[in-house]
């Protein structure tokens, strides 16, 4: 199949075969776009957001391959920082997720603390005031733990820190500056799962929500589409439509940071033979950057086709403006 791009976004195209002459394909699009002060947006002239086939690593982390041919919902995802109200050092705050006024995720964020004892009672330090926080997986529950001389990763999250494995290891270590905001951390082995509002690469997690095994846990008995997503489980949403905002409060120091999703059609033509389909691709994929004022939106078009020989076989991409 041969696929031509008459726009001037990234693009990656997902194969599969599942026999010898039907296809699997997947069409991705990434738009980058700015976002003025009032939510709305316009197309970035620097399309600086690309889609990867690979895990990765940015600088807000490590990020999750796009090479997947369909998902079971929409990624809302969030690279930047929680910031104090007006510059003024706080110990503590809030960053909440809404769509169309409707909290659907919160976060508590902590300045810097530690575990302190005293007579061999482990008691959590005061914060830390603090003026901004990267919301990354390195300042979520984590880490690595010693055992028996190594260094153990924990398998929810490697990256980020307050995973112990004795008592005696947690003692003026610190805890984690981001937890989820209706189950926070009280003892030194309180483990969870790490909370965040960024890409979530992580498989063994992927696996424990959207994966079910056999009794004998040798084999798949069912996958939910959502383990191919790339969001927190809490910020995976089933649709996402023109017009639809997203607010996120605590990442401004000020008022909130709203997204009102773009009308920008991208049409996907698939000629097969003389037949030809035109269809319109959906999003799948939002990341938004506060602190740049931009944003991105992935685009996916998946579709199965049979090989016959000497047929023509050509998927075209174009921006409707």
């Amino acid at each position: 199949m041969e696929f031509v791009n008459n726009t001037k976004f990234h693009t990656l195209i997902h194969r599969a075969s599942l026999n010898d002459d039907v296809i699997a394909m997947a069409v991705m699009c990434r738009v980058t776009y700015d976002i003025l002060e009032d939510g709305t947006t316009k197309i970035s002239n620097e399309q600086d957001w690309e889609l990867h086939k690979t895990h990765w690593t940015s600088e807000y982390g490590p990020m999750d391959t796009d090479d997947v041919y369909s998902k079971g919902g929409v990624d809302i995802m969030i690279f930047g920082t929680a910031k104090a109200p007006h510059g003024k050092a706080l110990k503590e705050s809030n960053v909440i997720i809404s769509l169309n006024k409707k909290e659907i995720y919160k976060l508590k964020v902590f300045g810097n603390r530690k575990w302190k004892s005293f007579l061999g009672i482990l008691s959590i330090s005061t914060p830390e005031p603090f003026t901004e926080i990267p919301l990354t997986l390195y300042n979520a529950f984590g880490g690595t733990a010693k055992w028996d001389g190594l260094e153990v990763p924990y398998p929810s999250n490697p990256h980020g820190k307050g995973y112990y494995y004795t008592k005696e290891e947690a003692i003026g270590k610190p805890l984690p500056n981001i937890e989820h905001a209706d189950s926070l951390i009280d003892k030194w082995n309180s483990w969870q799962e790490p909370a965040g509002v960024c890409s979530f690469p992580i498989m063994p997690l992927k696996a424990k929500y959207h994966l079910v095994l056999n009794e004998e846990k040798t084999k798949i008995e069912k996958l939910d589409n959502k383990f191919f997503n790339s969001a927190f489980p809490n910020l995976i949403i089933d649709e996402l439509k023109t017009g639809d905002c997203i607010s996120i409060k605590g990442v401004t120091g000020g008022k909130d940071f709203n997204l009102i999703v773009p009308n920008t059609e991208l049409e996907i033509n698939v000629n097969l033979g003389d037949k030809v389909n035109n269809r319109k691709m959906t999003i799948d994929q939002v990341g938004i950057l506060p602190n740049e004022n931009k944003g991105f939106i992935s685009y996916r078009f998946p579709f199965r086709y049979v090989v016959k020989p000497m047929e023509k076989r050509q998927t075209t991409l174009n921006h409707k403006i």
